[in-house]
């Protein structure tokens, strides 16, 4: 299997019913004839998702003892951890996936939710244990509420401010690859001159031209 990429990722996870099935690995191991009985899908459907998600890296597979001493059963369950953000506006375009990594040191923000978690970890009463993790998991839901207000506050702040731009620009460049240069430029925030050139589609000499014409006209750092 290659490297997952947004296209893959996106076409996994176009099917409503393979967005189902993630839901539910996503909590636990399943059996396809149990997804089959929960979604209502055939198990030859489900089966057929569960190996395209498994193609794209997203879910993984086992073979697991049966409850009722029957053959081994093969269980799935839910592997990568990814993020995939989508921005659109009158002036904003902006898709990126990224792997969400194993939390290797603490953010003081939040610090309280890993002490949470580790404290739930040694609690030895189940009860008491599952009380923890919902108090820790209600309030990270109020975190990631109100982050996700102030993103869309910024987003569309930076969506007017865009169009502003390209309102100015419009009238000081003529060239359409030029502007297209520099709208992405701002875009991105400064991309690479690779990164510029595989987007537009242009050659990096030209892009190289461009940037260097557009440091002079607009003294962009």
């Amino acid at each position: 299997m290659g490297e997952t990429t947004l296209d893959a990722l996106l076409r996994a996870v176009e099917n409503p019913t393979r967005r189902k099935i993630l839901e539910r690995l996503a909590r636990e191991s399943h059996y396809p004839l149990q997804l089959s009985k929960e979604l209502g899908v055939s198990q030859q459907a489900v089966v057929k998702h569960l190996r395209a998600l498994e193609a794209c890296g997203l879910v993984m597979s086992a073979e697991e003892k049966s409850d009722l001493g029957g053959p081994n059963r093969r269980a799935y369950r839910a592997k990568q951890y990814y993020s995939v953000q989508i921005d659109m506006g009158p002036s904003l375009f902006h898709a990126m996936m990224r792997p969400l990594q194993e939390l290797s040191s603490k953010v003081p923000e939040y610090g309280w939710a890993e002490d949470a978690l580790q404290g739930a970890r040694q609690e030895p009463d189940p009860r008491r244990r599952v009380r923890l993790v919902a108090d820790a998991i209600r309030r990270l839901n109020r975190e990631i509420l109100g982050l996700e207000e102030r993103r869309s506050y910024l987003l569309k702040l930076k969506d007017s401010t865009m169009r502003e731009a390209q309102g100015t620009v419009e009238d000081v460049i003529g060239s359409y690859d030029e502007r297209q240069v520099l709208y992405y430029f701002l875009e991105e925030g400064g991309p690479t001159l690779d990164r510029i050139a595989e987007a537009l589609n242009l050659r990096e000499k030209v892009v190289a031209d461009i940037l260097r014409r557009i440091e002079r006209e607009f003294a962009l750092a």
